[in-house]
């Protein structure tokens, strides 16, 4: 499972690919081909439809205007209807691929991203796969987002692409952008579209790109995670540590400043203004950090986690917490106590 763990932080870096513009083929398609030939750390389920979360590695979650929670897992998309954790991966499209991201749009589609089968969005009956020969960026999808105006972009391995409903727009380093290798993407108040990369933080504002380095005088790398508070603050985690930037200050958070751990992959702001951090491990501590403004305090499986390693969260319609692991499933935090989806 390390090896497996190692493979999910540091994503090789893939050479730029083909920016064509095309519009996405449409309905139940058979999977492409090359799919399962390129993706060997799929980690089959042996049912579609289980009591427990099973114990495969959860990448990000997201609860839909239905109320279900979605899981981007190793395993397959899979949803949990207060009763059942039912694997979706031929519904949305997605069979046998790793399912890194997920997103519900505000026209109530859900959109799924993958390692080598690209990216589909999904009605509740039928699914429109967008793949390389489609036009994106990449067959390799590490995020969604859709921004104010209805776009939709999709953080690739080999650049970004944005979805305007009709057509691909492909951004590369050719065009400005930072790194080919996007892991978040978010939108100030604004309306700067920012993306976390590996080779650190950039932002756009629809006609350039602009490096953050140039304005913090600092750089960057390995940019995980992003989140955007209420008081239009940014927020950046990534392998060296937490960054809070309020439009003129960045703020740096470390061990030495109360982190848990250095690296940050997943960050969160709840309902009252707690800043979530989650800690991968892999060579470090790992657990997750909640900062109040003032305080930090631990979560680690000793307090009620899963697994000492904390991958994505979510926080859900009740104010809960999710935490998704490597090796344990999930588990949900009411703000007193634990609840083990994933069993023992």
């Amino acid at each position: 499972m390390k090896h497996h763990h190692a493979l999910a932080l540091f994503l090789p870096l893939l050479a730029v690919i083909s920016t064509a513009i095309a519009v996405p083929s449409q309905g139940l398609t058979s999977e492409h081909p090359l799919a399962r030939k390129h993706d060997p750390y799929f980690q089959p389920i042996g049912a579609k439809s289980t009591s427990y979360m099973p114990r495969v590695i959860i990448r990000n979650m997201l609860q839909d205007r239905e109320g279900h929670i979605w899981f981007a897992t190793f395993g397959g998309p899979i949803r949990y209807d207060g009763k059942a954790f039912t694997n979706f991966g031929e519904e949305v499209g997605l069979p046998k691929v790793r399912i890194f991201s997920l997103l519900e749009a505000r026209s109530g589609e859900l959109w799924f991203g993958s390692m080598t089968g690209g990216a589909t969005r999904y009605d509740g009956k039928t699914f429109t796969k967008f793949m390389a020969k489609d036009g994106l960026a990449h067959n390799n999808v590490n995020w969604i987002f859709e921004d104010r105006d209805k776009n939709i972009w999709l953080g690739t391995e080999g650049g970004v692409s944005r979805y305007d409903g009709k057509t691909l727009s492909n951004f590369t380093t050719a065009d400005g952008l930072l790194h080919n290798s996007i892991y978040t993407i978010g939108q100030d108040a604004a309306g700067k579209i920012w993306f976390g990369t590996q080779g650190g933080i950039c932002s756009y504002d629809g006609k350039t790109f602009a490096n953050f380095a140039d304005q913090v005088g600092r750089s960057f790398r390995n940019v995980r995670s992003m989140a955007v508070a209420p008081s239009g603050d940014l927020w950046f985690g990534g392998e060296a540590g937490a960054f809070r930037y309020d439009g003129k200050t960045l703020t740096t958070f470390t061990m030495k400043n109360g982190l848990m751990a250095d690296f940050v992959g997943s960050l969160l702001i709840d309902r009252t203004g707690n800043v979530w951090m989650g800690h991968p491990g892999g060579g470090q501590v790992g657990g997750a950090t909640r900062y109040d403004g003032k305080a930090f305090k631990h979560f680690t499986k000793s307090d009620g986690l899963n697994s000492d390693n904390v991958y994505g969260m979510l926080e859900d319609e009740a104010g809960n917490i999710w935490f998704g692991h490597v090796d344990a499933g999930a588990c949900r935090y009411d703000g007193k106590t634990f609840t083990n989806f994933s069993g023992s």
